[in-house]
């Protein structure tokens, strides 16, 4: 694999050099610059131009998602990653829509991480969280009752089985009802479905 420049972005020092050592401790990857603010991340970043970004989500000065849209304007073959303490549904959508490359966790194992990087390097969306970059808008789509109730405990992990025993309804029907929420959300499967459905706001997570 060919070598890449990294610019490592993280407002504690402290969390920069343990993720500098995780980082170099592949021959593939050199650190060739570092921030410690959105700001000074988009500057050296446009400087240096570094074949992959790896950034704290929450810092001072422009936050990496609003910064990504100018740096893939500018550096159209930049990959960016973010490596955050944070999950939150509303963050990993405005990754998605700003074009990000990688959204993972920073207690992830440093193994992971490397093999998250290689990932992204190749042109691949990873996403801890299983969300797929969105590549188009879908119409608003509309649910009877039941097929809301059946949408309503696929959010919540239930199977088919589960759903029917909940509902007093035969598996068949709870099966006939997912088949009409796949087609009215246009997607491939039920975690697709899911992820389309919480950003329309259409379900929601339980707390």
């Amino acid at each position: 694999m060919d070598s890449v420049r990294l610019l490592l972005a993280d407002d504690h020092r402290i969390v920069r050099e343990g993720l500098k050592m995780i980082l170099e401790s592949s021959p593939r990857y050199t650190v060739v610059e570092e921030a410690s603010d959105g700001d000074e991340l988009l500057s050296k970043a446009l400087s240096v131009k570094p074949d992959l970004i790896v950034s704290d989500l929450k810092m001072p000065g422009i936050s990496i998602i609003d910064g990504c849209k100018v740096l893939k304007d500018q550096l159209p073959d930049i990959k960016v990653l973010i490596l955050t303490a944070f999950d939150e549904s509303e963050d990993v959508f405005r990754a998605l829509e700003s074009n990000v490359d990688g959204y993972i966790m920073k207690d992830t194992v440093p193994e992971q991480i490397l093999h998250t990087m290689d990932m992204v390097m190749m042109g691949y969306s990873c996403f801890q969280s299983k969300l797929q970059r969105k590549r188009k808008e879908e119409p608003d789509v509309a649910f009877t009752d039941r097929e809301q109730e059946v949408f309503q405990l696929i959010v919540e992990n239930l199977s088919n089985q589960e759903i029917a025993q909940r509902l007093y309804i035969s598996e068949a029907t709870v099966k006939t009802h997912v088949s009409s929420i796949l087609r009215k959300t246009g997607q491939p499967n039920r975690s697709q479905a899911v992820l389309y459905a919480l950003k329309k706001g259409l379900v929601k997570v339980a707390p």
